[in-house]
């Protein structure tokens, strides 16, 4: 018969902050990726990214919301509008753990916004299969989060501590 606390030893006390580390880079890599995603336009070699991009994406997507939806124009161009910029820091504040709870809770926020923006689209099937499952890892990283020792948040307590 083994010892059920033998099979913890592998990864000790640190398992659930290796846990809230992948879970909350993770996060933070989707946001940012999904932000950056904003700024492209073209495929291979001819790929772009800039400023200059993001109205050329973002305006048909804000005209097809309102048009399949209850949403007014105006209303689903002001998403269009800020999304992206949102996308961007979010994920970058998840990703380094700065406020770790706040910044989790932030980036559940933008995925449920992307579900929304998402559902109102004529095919939103990517809505429980990407942004649901999204939706989860965000809550596992925050039921995770006590143990952020791997984070801005972590360090600075630990260095607090230390002094």
């Amino acid at each position: 018969m083994s010892d059920s606390s033998s099979s913890s030893k592998c990864c000790g006390s640190q398992s659930y902050a290796f846990a809230h580390l992948l879970l909350r880079l993770w996060v933070g890599m989707r946001l940012f990726m999904a932000g950056i995603d904003k700024f492209r336009w073209g495929n291979g070699s001819t790929t772009t990214f800039g400023l200059e991009n993001y109205s050329k994406k973002t305006e048909p997507l804000a005209k097809l919301m309102s048009d399949n939806s209850f949403l007014p124009e105006a209303a689903c161009k002001g998403f269009a509008a800020v999304i992206g910029y949102l996308l961007i820091p979010v994920g970058i504040w998840v990703a380094l753990g700065i406020c770790t709870e706040f910044g989790l809770l932030a980036a559940g926020l933008v995925f449920l916004m992307l579900g929304f923006g998402l559902a109102s689209l004529p095919d939103d099937t990517e809505v429980v299969t990407n942004i649901g499952l999204s939706v989860l890892i965000v809550a596992a990283a925050l039921v995770t989060s006590k143990a952020k020792t791997f984070s801005l948040d972590g360090f600075l307590a630990s260095k607090k501590k230390a002094e």
